[in-house]
């Protein structure tokens, strides 16, 4: 699992952490943006994966498919999934929402599955390799978690996508919350819980216009990763 788990986490860098917002708006627009956006994938994935790159990762009809093949196939697949998001959105009239988001997501995880060599899934595909696993938790709690945050509301409160204050500053409350999960015994549930309330108030005092929904999927998130992280550091909660 180790060549999927480093293409996950190349998957979450380029498709959030990397993808600034002008990137985003020039793959909309056309093929410049999108092919930029699909080659940053390609290089950060490759990289990650780069000592494998010239084995044998599967075989189909018995023709074998090494690392570097499998890469021009993500490029390729992630370019159609990508466009056939823009497509549906500009010419069938799809709405730009959570469910396009998921859809989105899922299909270029499930393709990332695919070409990855996963011959059994045992106890190891939850626990990866310990950087690539806190790291791939780190940036679903700081940027990917920004972007679903801001699909949720779209959809409940019409709401745009956060301000720089806003969103750095939910950035940072969840990062803190997701690190206590990391301290080590039962000192972390306090910590945590004691964060939590902290995050409340803030709402309450109105530091920052925040809604209920931002402050429950912001927890959610990072405790969900929290844990997760928890498991992949020590092996157990």
């Amino acid at each position: 699992m180790t060549i999927f788990w480093r293409l996950l986490l190349s998957h979450l860098l380029a498709d959030f952490t990397l993808q600034l917002n002008v990137v985003n708006r020039l793959k909309r627009e056309g093929m410049l943006g999108m092919v930029i956006h699909c080659m940053t994938h390609f290089v950060v994935a490759a990289a990650l994966v780069w000592p494998w790159l010239p084995d044998v990762w599967f075989t189909v009809g018995g023709i074998p498919v090494n690392g570097w093949t499998a890469m021009v196939l993500l490029l390729v697949t992630h370019y159609m999934v990508d466009q056939l998001r823009v497509y549906t959105m500009k010419t069938l009239g799809f709405r730009d929402g959570i469910a396009s988001f998921i859809v989105d997501q899922f299909l270029h995880v499930y393709i990332l599955f695919l070409l990855s060599p996963v011959f059994v899934l045992d106890s190891s595909f939850f626990v990866p390799e310990k950087w690539v696993g806190l790291l791939a938790m780190l940036v679903i709690v700081t940027h990917a978690s920004t972007v679903l945050v801001y699909f949720i509301e779209k959809e409940l409160h019409q709401k745009e996508f956060p301000t720089f204050d806003e969103k750095y500053f939910l950035i940072f409350e969840r990062v803190v919350l997701w690190a206590f999960f990391l301290v080590k015994g039962w000192y972390w549930v306090p910590f945590a819980a004691a964060w939590v309330a902290q995050m409340v108030y803030v709402r309450r005092k109105r530091i920052l216009d925040l809604s209920l929904t931002n402050i429950t999927v912001s927890v959610l998130v990072a405790a969900v990763c929290g844990l997760w992280a928890r498991y992949i550091y020590y092996g157990a909660f």
